[in-house]
This record gives C-alpha cells, structure tokens and sequence, in this order.
C-alpha cells in the first residue's frame, strides 16, 4: 500500500475513532440524565421535605458519575460505623482479640484463699456467664473452697465514661444505648454487652407473669407490676429500667397465650459482672466473706490462675455490623483509644478515627461526630464523603475482611443479610448489594458497593434525614442505581 493510500485510511480510521468515542460519550451521557431523572423524581415524590445527600461512583477509579447535593452532611446514623470499622482494622488489626484475666492475690490455706479475686477486663463484648463459669472452675482447680477477701474488678483499661455524648435519657435503659466498661458481658451471641434478656410469660389470668432472666439477674431487681389477661386481648406490657437506678420495671397487660422480650441495660457492667461471678462462685461450691464487690487495679504482685480470650476481630465484625452492634462500636472505639493514645476513652478513639481517615486523604474537617457508632445526632457527614472513603479502604490489605462484614441485600441468614436480609429483594438487588444501613429518629442513610445490571460495580451513599419512614424511597434509589447502570 502507498503512503497516500496509507494516509487515507488512517485518516478514516481516526474519524470513525472520534465517531465511536462520540457514541460512547453520548450514551453515558445519557445513562447519567435518565438516572438523574430517576432519582430525581423519587426524592421529589418520596423524599419531598427531607435533607438527602447522594453520592455515585465507579467502584474501581472513583469516578463521580451522579450526585444529589453531594456535599450537603448529614447525620449517618450507623453509616459512622463505616469508618469506625475501617480504623480498627487498621489500628487493631483482624487478628487482635480481647483479653479478660483471672487474678488472685495473698495466701491460700487449707482451701481458704486469705486474700482477694481480682477480674481484670479490656472490654471483651463477648464475656459470658459460662465464661464466668470456667474462672469458678479454675479457682476450684487451685484448691480455692473460700475466698476470705474481696472479689474485685480490674476496669482501669477503659475511662470511668460509661455512655456516649449524645444518648438521650429515653433510650438508655434500652441495648442500643448499652453502656460501656472494660469489664463486662453480653447474654447472647449477638454480643450484645452491657444487657440482660428479661422476659415475661403469661401464666393464669389475673396472675403476674412469671418472669425469666438470661443469663443472670446480677445486681438488678424486678418489680413486676404486670397483670395476665385473658387470650385475645391486647399486649401492653412494657418492661424499662427506670433511669439511673437498679429497677427493672414490668407493667401492662399479658395475654394468657403470649410473651414479650426485651433487652435491658445494666446501670453498671462492671459491677453487674462482679454481682453474677458471685453467685458463679457460690454455685461452684466457693464461698467468699464479702458481699460487697470492689473495683481497683490489679496489684503486680498478683498471680494470673486463667485467661479467656475473644473471637478475633474479623470473627466479631459479622454480628457487629450484619446487625449494627452499637455496643461493639463503643467498645472498639475505647479500644483504639487504648491502643493508639495509651486513654481507653471515647476522645482518644475518636482523635485516632480522625487519624485514620487523614491517612487515607479523607477530608476529615467535614466529618464530624462525637462517637463511633451513629448514635448521635450531632454526627455529620456528606454522601460524597462516605462514598471516598468506601473507595479508598478498597486498597487496604483487610479490604476483603471488611466488605464481608457489610449487609448482603435479600440474603435472608441472619448473619450474612444482617439488616438487610428484608430488603432490596427484587432481582437487579437481591444478593447484589453489600451495604450498611443506618436509622435513627427521623434518619435513614444505605452505603456500599452494587453491581449494576451491566454488571458492573459502583460505590454508592444515600443519607436522608428529618422524613421518617425513608427506607423504601432509598431502597428505590438504589434499585434505579443499579437498573440505569
């Protein structure tokens, strides 16, 4: 072929090029405006009133290809555990685990231990009665028959806060708004720390229900005021820990045939542990001289008779945030504390969060907040805030343990759906969306990763607040999100 020839075709060859990248650029062009009409039309329909930031990316190069007043912050509610989570991985490590100590101190003679108990605590959330149990056995295994001295607890690691900033007086007898300590236990799997199961039965009618406690009443008292009913009629019962004491109080009317449940919050998790080892101990065949429990440091010259260790973090992170464990939240936030500025307190946490979120060029000046897991309603942040930060954590070397944590759509195990597992359960959805959800009063926010119908992936963070009820409008957001592209 001759050079003319040669330059004829190449000069056609660049003309269709630029006709082909016009396409392209044309139909993304055209992609993004129905998607903006789309989801448009939802707010304006669904949303109307409300504060909504929306942020879209390319999951791979961070593109913005669509947001709805992207930079307007919002409170995140759970969306805060995000980042709370991607900086204990990143401080902690998946493998850190926590740590709770059996000590005792003075002389032991004849099966009589002159001398004190000491259980030391560094937040473990998944202390449990039977772990208690074992630290009984353990003392039984020394030849310990009496404990003629004080049973302490050891829950320096942590400051003496025990609530966030933020918790409103209404919700503090309630597990999501769980206080902390270094040393404390949860009575399910769920880890849910700081709480105790209550549950009323109904029985006769005109009786009291009968009432049962998982796993140990500890240092709380019941005072039943609730009345059995005959079947059919309306369940009123309420079961609330009165604020700032040790009552638990059940009123209302139980029908003959049902039950209700409920989560209650210890005043105290240290000395409500302490008060359950007691009666550990004492169903052990331990006797101890003291019924008032102790709280103080660990002497050095102590003698360690046991460990427990936690799951690791990467085991923990799956009941953490499938289900929005705000205990564990708080927890890992006094931990990072701990661990990064030698202060197990919320503010240390939270300066080493900031920290992170710098590290990985975050814009943390227009990222507030006061605690580590969405609680409160000062926290503030923008959708395109969440969605960098859910771009960046992808090149962290835990990504992969991170992004299993995270809610699967439809998927309806409990500890893989997580709070997701009833929604966003139509096909262009269903399993293809891992996101965390978030919801306070008034307050609905869904951040993570989709893959589209072209099968493609993007990052996406839609926050709503002051609408109540603005799940499903999100939800259809996320749908068109993933129909369009």
């Amino acid at each position: 072929m001759n050079k003319k020839w040669m330059t004829v075709v190449t000069a056609w060859m660049l003309v269709l090029g630029m006709f082909s990248f016009q396409n392209v650029a044309q139909a993304e062009e055209l992609v993004d405006k129905t998607l903006s009409d789309s989801i448009t039309s939802i707010v304006e329909e669904k949303l109307a009133g409300a504060e909504v930031s929306i942020t879209v990316r390319e999951r791979f190069s961070g593109a913005i290809i669509y947001d709805y007043k992207g930079l307007t912050t919002v409170k995140p509610a759970s969306n805060m555990k995000l980042l709370t989570t991607a900086a204990a991985l990143d401080v902690l490590g998946k493998d850190y685990r926590f740590n709770t100590s059996l000590y005792t101190s003075g002389k032991l003679s004849n099966g009589i231990l002159k001398g004190d108990v000491y259980l030391k605590g560094q937040g473990d959330p998944t202390l449990s009665v039977e772990d208690l149990q074992q630290f009984a056995e353990e003392l039984k295994a020394q030849g310990i028959q009496k404990v003629d001295g004080r049973i302490v607890g050891d829950d320096k690691w942590f400051d003496d806060d025990l609530l966030t900033p933020g918790i409103w007086v209404g919700d503090e007898s309630y597990y999501y708004a769980a206080p902390i300590s270094a040393l404390t236990t949860s009575p399910n799997t769920d880890y849910d720390s700081g709480t105790i199961i209550v549950e009323a039965i109904g029985t006769v009618v005109g009786d009291l229900p009968s009432i049962k406690v998982t796993p140990h009443i500890g240092d709380l008292q019941i005072v039943n005021e609730a009345q059995t009913v005959e079947a059919g009629k309306t369940n009123t019962v309420t079961i609330e820990r009165l604020y700032e004491t040790n009552k638990i109080v059940i009123t209302g009317n139980l029908p003959v045939d049902k039950n209700k449940r409920e989560w209650v919050t210890v005043k105290h998790p240290t000395t409500h542990t302490l008060t359950m080892f007691q009666a550990v101990l004492a169903e052990a065949g331990i006797e101890y001289s003291k019924e008032k429990v102790f709280t103080a440091a660990t002497p050095n010259s102590a003698q360690l008779v046991a460990m427990k260790q936690s799951m690791t973090l990467e085991q923990l992170l799956i009941p953490y945030m499938k289900l929005s464990n705000n205990g564990i939240a708080d927890i890992l936030v006094k931990t990072i504390g701990k661990v990064k500025n030698n202060h197990g307190s919320t503010k240390a946490g939270l300066k080493a969060i900031r920290e992170y979120g710098e590290s990985i060029n975050l814009n943390m000046t227009d990222w507030q907040f006061e605690d580590g897991s969405g609680m409160s309603h000062e926290n503030r942040v923008s959708s395109l805030l969440v969605s960098e930060l859910l771009y960046q954590v992808q090149g962290e070397d835990w990504f992969t343990t991170y992004f299993t944590s995270l809610p699967v759509a439809a998927n309806p195990d409990r500890l893989v759906g997580g709070t997701l597992r009833n929604r966003l359960k139509d096909p262009l959805t269903a399993g293809k969306v891992y996101a965390k959800t978030g919801s306070l009063t008034g307050v609905s926010t869904l951040s993570g990763y989709l893959e589209a119908s072209s099968g493609q992936s993007y990052i996406f963070s839609v926050l709503v607040q002051n609408k109540s009820g603005a799940s499903s409008a999100i939800d259809e957001i996320v749908k068109e999100i993933a129909r369009e592209l």
